[in-house]
């Protein structure tokens, strides 16, 4: 089935909070993108185990895509001609090039809500920096009601900004080929791109080229 809102949203950061108390603890980005605006929740923890999330960042990123994402506007693109797979999309980085990181540790700089933070606090401070965001839209039915974590309306924003094939059980049907999440980040005054990725431990990276469900090994 896949992610049916799969796209691309093109903004500027305005805010952030975390959520590190939460069952399903998440950590949130405040995006204005045009005329609208988007909270970009971002899952910190596994409901699988392990619990502990896989991330890679890339600090100078390179990749064709960046000539084609310069030329997108802000706002939320579904089903655009640009997308990520982190298998099958030469993403400069394998499975083996992530790193467990917890979702709440004491001390800074060691948990994944800190890391997250020193990037997109930077955002904040720079003014300039552009947010690409490769995930799912979802948006509130109850269009008077406001965001429960920045407070304005409609609420709406982006999920599933990770890897979004090889699962299993429950999650299966999120599988599919050319629809996994990121984020990237461009500072045009150096033209420097930042890619930050995510995946769950349980997801396995062999999966079918059409279906993007997990292979069957062959005993």
């Amino acid at each position: 089935m896949g992610l049916q809102t799969y796209g691309l949203l093109k903004g500027k950061v305005i805010n952030k909070q975390e959520d590190r108390a939460n069952y399903q603890p998440h950590y949130n980005v405040h995006v204005q993108a045009g005329m609208g605006q988007y909270r970009i929740s971002i899952n910190i923890k596994s409901n699988n185990h392990p619990s502990e999330l896989l991330f890679y960042a890339n600090e100078d990123f390179r990749h064709p895509m960046t000539t084609k994402l310069k030329e997108y506007g802000f706002g939320f693109f579904q089903k655009p001609d640009v997308f990520i797979d982190y298998i099958r999309g030469n993403m400069r980085f394998k499975r083996e090039d992530m790193s467990k990181v917890l979702s709440d540790l004491q001390g800074p700089n060691n948990d994944v809500n800190d890391i997250l933070d020193t990037y997109i606090e930077a955002a904040i401070l720079s003014h300039e920096t552009e947010l690409y965001v490769f995930g799912a839209k979802w948006t509130n039915r109850n269009i008077s009601q406001p965001d429960q974590i920045f407070g304005f309306f409609p609420s709406m924003g982006i999920h599933d900004i990770h890897m979004n094939q090889g699962n299993y059980g429950s999650f299966q049907g999120d599988n599919g080929v050319g629809q996994d999440g990121c984020i990237l980040l461009h500072i045009p005054s150096k033209d420097q791109w930042i890619g930050l990725f995510l995946a769950f431990q349980s997801q396995s990276w062999e999966t079918d080229d059409r279906t993007g469900d997990m292979k069957v090994v062959k005993l």
